[in-house]
């Protein structure tokens, strides 16, 4: 099987070189001196290679990339360095803040903050930080404190059915 040299797959000068017999092997209409194909494929190989992003290969493909990016993307998002949210872990004993339930291998890790204290929803300053929490956690106390007023309310005016009204006027 013959491979073709890297220079040779696109259009060359083509222009002769006497002196080693051979046509030149950049591009057509170049500037500068004409080379051979077989001294671009040396000066190819000799170049450091390129790093992956230029190659194309993206590093976001990579899943360890990914969750570094996220990890990192989350403790900015909420105003915290890495060196915080360690300690912020350690202070809790590797658990959850409400259950005290201890935090999978990779089980989410949700940072609960006071949602009055910052008015945009997608960041906060990182002094309203209340802990860390599970799902479970942190999507019931999501519930509460959305719902608190709703919850008050209805529990304040006491239905009738809890009173028992409903049932005795049967």
């Amino acid at each position: 099987m013959v491979t073709m040299p890297a220079s040779a797959e696109r259009e060359t000068c083509g222009k002769w070189m006497p002196r080693r017999q051979t046509t030149c092997g950049r591009r057509a209409h170049h500037p500068g001196q004409c080379v051979t194909a077989e001294a671009l494929d040396r000066r190819a190989a000799a170049r450091p290679r390129k790093t992956a992003r230029r190659r194309g290969v993206r590093r976001a493909d990579d899943p360890a990339v990914r969750a570094q990016w996220r990890r990192t993307h989350r403790l900015t998002r909420y105003g915290l360095t890495s060196r915080q949210f360690e300690r912020l872990l350690d202070a809790q004993g590797g658990s959850c803040g409400m259950c005290h339930e201890a935090f999978g291998e990779n089980a989410p890790i949700f940072i609960d903050h006071d949602h009055a204290c910052c008015p945009d929803e997608r960041s906060s300053c990182g002094k309203c930080v209340r802990g860390l929490l599970c799902l479970r956690c942190n999507t019931g106390l999501g519930y509460v404190e959305r719902m608190h007023a709703i919850a008050r309310a209805y529990l304040d005016a006491a239905p009738l059915v809890v009173r028992g009204a409903l049932f005795a006027a049967a």
